[in-house]
């Protein structure tokens, strides 16, 4: 069992709102492992929730007050998706139960280590925060680990290790990340996204400043726009990291690493996309700045097992293979397709998640398809809004039906019928968004 120290005033009963979010789930397991006494409610099942069953975390499905209630905590722990109005949140302030962030938490968790780790960014997050673990892991450092994704390698979104080393994700949505006081920060990129609530994009960039500020060691590229090119800082060095010679294989890609003008060494990454030789050289710097042996490096890369919803094969349809990636912001999108075309003819399933990114996104949503042969957009992800927040997927579509071959549909079992009817005419279906689409991916296999 891990020896953590809890920072709620010995509390010992936790109410986790929104228990099944990614995050939300590591954090009760990592709870309950400290010895503390966990339960929470969600709105419906999801894959995280069988690690819950492992460790027999009880949870509610529905959000009402008699099942807050009924275990009565000390301490309620939310996340940015829940809506002022639930009714649980609402029966917490009424019994003046103390209520906490999820980011507050994390925070305060960190604290129990001695190296955190922590990754951030626009794009590009989970992935690199599972090159980092599997590269610690490889190097025999058993790391801890919290990542916002399912890691293939551990079947997991969280690993319990020793306390030397946490490595996790540290998003920006609403400041979050400016809880962590990191050993090692990273800003892999910024680009324009959760414009709801950042007033602006200088608004944005002085939340990422703020977080490399809390950062002893700070890693960030070189400009926002530059691919494969990035500085490592601390109080006595400034390294200039970067990789060129960047070749595209069948079993991926290989890259010569530099530091400081010097060769390092050559790398063979077994994941596809250009894109993610920005997150192997991140990794392999930090690995470099910890010690661990080029040999380690070099092995856990190659041998990389990659996340789940990233870039994930989920299996085929005839010849057609069908890929789910949990790509939502225009970028990330232009990205996946443009890696998916190197395996042929694509067929891409977008759902929008949420109406005010699409709303604050609609001019870059309009070209994000472009490299796509044909397109379907399936009804908008709400997450924690409502419609009248912004624009919704049938107005995207309504926006591109005149530019590319595109269809829209609001009912799923109508969707899934035109994909199988039409999916021998491509090499791949690409179905992406970050809400409930890689359920649809996996109802059109069956």
């Amino acid at each position: 069992m891990l020896k953590l120290i809890i920072f709620m005033n010995m509390a010992k009963k936790y109410y986790f709102i929104g228990i099944g979010g990614i995050s939300m789930s590591a954090l009760a397991i990592f709870l309950k492992l400290s010895g503390e006494e966990v339960s929470g409610s969600d709105i419906t099942i999801n894959e995280t929730m069988q690690n819950l069953d492992k460790f027999n975390i009880k949870y509610n499905i529905g959000h009402i007050e008699s099942n807050i209630a009924t275990y009565n905590p000390d301490i309620v722990v939310i996340n940015c998706a829940i809506d002022e109005k639930n009714d649980e949140l609402n029966w917490a302030k009424a019994n003046k139960i103390k209520i906490i962030s999820r980011a507050k938490l994390l925070g305060d968790f960190s604290k129990n280590f001695k190296n955190v780790i922590a990754i951030s960014g626009t794009h590009g997050k989970t992935t690199t925060v599972g090159m980092i673990s599997e590269i610690f892991i490889e190097a025999g450092l058993k790391p801890s680990v919290h990542i916002g994704g399912m890691l293939n390698k551990i079947n997991s979104n969280f690993l319990v290790g020793e306390q030397k080393f946490f490595i996790t994700e540290a998003c920006e949505y609403k400041n979050s990340f400016l809880y962590l006081r990191p050993k090692v920060g990273v800003m892999l990129n910024i680009e324009r996204d959760h414009m709801d609530f950042f007033k602006n994009y200088k608004e944005l960039e002085n939340s990422f400043d703020k977080f490399l500020d809390h950062s002893k060691i700070k890693i960030y590229p070189k400009s926002v726009h530059s691919d494969f090119d990035f500085y490592y800082q601390s109080n006595t060095k400034l390294i200039n990291f970067y990789a060129t010679n960047i070749e595209k294989s069948k079993r991926g890609i290989i890259f010569k690493y530099y530091e400081n003008g010097k060769f390092i060494t050559t790398i063979r990454l077994n994941t596809f996309g250009t894109h993610n030789v920005n997150n192997a050289i991140v990794a392999i710097m930090i690995a470099r700045h910890y010690k661990v042996k080029i040999a380690d490096i070099k092995r856990a890369l190659k041998n990389f097992s990659g996340v789940k919803r990233r870039f994930e094969t989920i299996g085929y349809l005839g010849n057609t293979v069908v890929i789910h990636d949990y790509a939502h912001h225009p970028t990330e999108i232009k990205k996946v397709i443009k890696q998916a075309k190197e395996l042929g003819k694509v067929l891409t399933v977008f759902q929008p998640h949420t109406y005010s990114r699409t709303k604050k996104l609609f001019a870059n949503f309009k070209t994000a398809f472009d490299e796509a042969d044909k397109t379907i957009l399936y009804k908008t992800y709400p997450a924690r809004e409502t419609a009248d927040m912004g624009y919704d997927a049938k107005k995207l579509y309504e926006n591109l039906m005149d530019k590319i071959d595109v269809e829209y549909f609001d009912d799923e079992s109508k969707m899934l019928k035109s994909i199988k009817k039409q999916c021998k005419k491509f090499d791949v279906v690409l179905m992406l968004g970050a809400g409930n689409i890689d359920q649809s991916a996996k109802k059109l296999l069956k």
